[in-house]
């Protein structure tokens, strides 16, 4: 189809060949040019033949649209004899913008020496003819352009790319002397060069394009793996809820680099977890990642743990011991309860963090230390700072990235996600073959509040596997701990009011009845007796994954 559009430059192309072979050949020819001028008047046809033939082979060598375009501007400026080139394309809007500008020594231009003529492209664009100017100054149409007159340009040459009648751009190229007169021959060649360059900008733009789509494919292809692979997983964390995306979301934005995180939320909620994933999906996944629980010691114990401690400093030091920082020097230190950590500890923390090097007890000597500190705390550190009981500096050092992880009654919509994890997990560790649960029990499931989050609802579930025998459903009598919880408690809270606890109903209702429709919309809202685009408006309303 190309070769058919193009017939006409490619024949073009054919004839210079031929036509340069015959006046390379002949003595005739050379013998009829008697004067001077007349022979090199040959010469320069000569010359600008063996450009353009050796320019449509260059043309032809590459499919890189950049590299195409370098090759296009610095062949124009040699066909023309001029200082610099230029090539416009049209983009979605129908508008002309630069693409790549260079001058006569096929060096880039920097982007504040693009400036042209505009009313010669103008010119060009609107009516699809090239445009030769040997002399700007004798040309009345243009000489007294502002352009023109501020850029003092001699010579001018602007041809328009055409694909199929339509143009796609131009390219200019300009000179500030007077490059030689403009012959016909110039002229065809060009218009030639021009045609041969539409159409191998073309090729390269969907050369390009096809190149993209791959790339496009292949990645969608890896990303849809991933998701179903993961499905509502990000490195052992089970959660769809809009809560736990957003927190999924940070993960992947902080884990590459060392930024200080504090993580906060109710106990339960899997704070250790959220802590996990950020190591584990950093350029420190290769180096230990190392856990202490600081409410789970005294004072002086924990200082010793965290930064060591020389033989003899107190009562049982043995022998020289380091501590956790510089056990996990290289990779990640995790503070779990930092709310409980003495006021005296604090202080020895701050420096740690702030300087990057600890002190062992009974020691002066000072170690350097690389580690990245994860914090976690179900208390309220603010209500501590205000009562005395933690320091704020430490805090505005840790509290860099803060995350907060909502208790599970306010993320319904993971509930169904962590049933089926565990249910798989303790059902594999048990040998128990596949099980699975009662509409009635995952009902009471999504109407108690969980005071004891993801903690508890693992720990039921576990328990209940070990006592159900043979049992391929679990029922209501498995769960005879929760049986008077799960009744009473159904969604509306202590302290909540009327129209919070209507909402939590309206809610869970929605998602149970989609549960049952298997997500059918319509069918759900026939169910409920709303109209379709109503119960559409409460689903987006209350986020309803369904």
């Amino acid at each position: 189809m190309e070769k058919g559009k193009n017939k006409k430059a490619d024949d073009f192309f054919s004839e210079a060949e031929e036509t340069l072979d015959n006046i390379k050949d002949s003595e005739t020819a050379q013998a009829e040019a008697r004067d001077s001028e007349e022979l090199e008047k040959t010469r320069h046809r000569i010359s600008k033949l063996e450009i353009l033939i050796n320019v449509t082979r260059a043309l032809n060598s590459t499919l890189n649209l950049n590299e195409l375009l370098a090759k296009i501007i610095d062949s124009i400026i040699r066909l023309a004899d001029t200082d610099r080139g230029f090539l416009m394309l049209t983009n979605n809007q129908g508008e002309m913008t630069f693409r790549i500008a260079r001058d006569k020594n096929e060096h880039p231009l920097e982007e504040k020496d693009f400036e042209v003529s505009n009313s010669i492209i103008n010119e060009v664009a609107l009516k699809g003819t090239p445009l030769f100017i040997h002399d700007l100054m004798e040309n009345e149409q243009f000489r007294n352009k502002e352009s023109v007159i501020d850029l003092q340009l001699r010579t001018a040459i602007c041809v328009p790319l055409k694909l199929d009648n339509k143009i796609i751009g131009v390219i200019y190229t300009d000179a500030s002397r007077l490059s030689g007169d403009i012959t016909e021959d110039d002229i065809s060649i060009a218009s030639a060069f021009s045609s041969q360059a539409a159409l191998a900008i073309e090729n390269a733009r969907l050369h390009g394009a096809l190149i993209l789509s791959k790339e496009n494919l292949t990645r969608e292809n890896k990303e849809l793996k991933q998701e179903l692979s993961d499905k509502y997983v990000f490195s052992g964390i089970i959660g769809k809820s809009k809560p736990m995306l957003d927190i999924f979301n940070t993960i992947s934005k902080i884990a590459l680099f060392d930024t200080t995180v504090l993580i906060t939320g109710a106990t339960g909620t899997g704070k250790e977890l959220i802590a996990k994933a950020i190591h584990y999906n950093s350029p420190r996944k290769d180096k230990k990642l190392v856990v202490i629980n600081c409410g789970a010691m005294p004072g002086e114990l924990l200082e010793s743990e965290l930064f060591g401690h020389k033989k003899g400093s107190f009562t049982g030091a043995s022998s020289d011991k380091p501590g956790l920082f510089e056990t996990a020097s290289g990779g990640t230190i995790f503070l779990d309860e930092i709310g409980d950590m003495p006021q005296a500890l604090q202080v020895k923390l701050l420096r740690t963090l702030q300087e990057g090097e600890i002190r062992r007890v009974g020691e002066n000597l000072t170690r350097k230390v690389d580690v990245r500190t994860i914090a976690a705390t179900n208390r309220d550190l603010s209500a501590d700072i205000t009562d005395g009981r933690f320091r704020s500096d430490l805090f505005y050092r840790l509290n860099v990235v803060p995350i907060t992880i909502p208790p599970l009654k306010e993320r319904q919509e993971d509930i169904l996600p962590l049933i089926a994890h565990f249910l798989a997990k303790y059902s594999k560790k048990m040998k128990k073959g596949k099980i699975g649960v009662s509409i009635e029990v995952t009902k009471k499931f999504l109407s108690y509040g969980w005071p004891g989050n993801v903690r508890e609802l693992e720990n039921t579930i576990e328990r209940a596997l070990a006592l159900s025998g043979d049992s391929k459903v679990l029922t209501e009598e498995h769960f005879p701990q929760f049986a008077d919880k799960m009744e009473t408690n159904n969604g509306a809270e202590e302290g909540n009011s009327l129209k919070q606890s209507l909402k939590s109903v309206e809610k869970r209702l929605i998602a149970e009845t989609l549960s049952k429709t298997g997500g059918k919309v319509t069918k759900a809202a026939k169910l409920l007796k709303v109209s379709r685009q109503h119960l559409h408006n409460k689903i987006n309303e209350y986020n309803i994954d369904y």
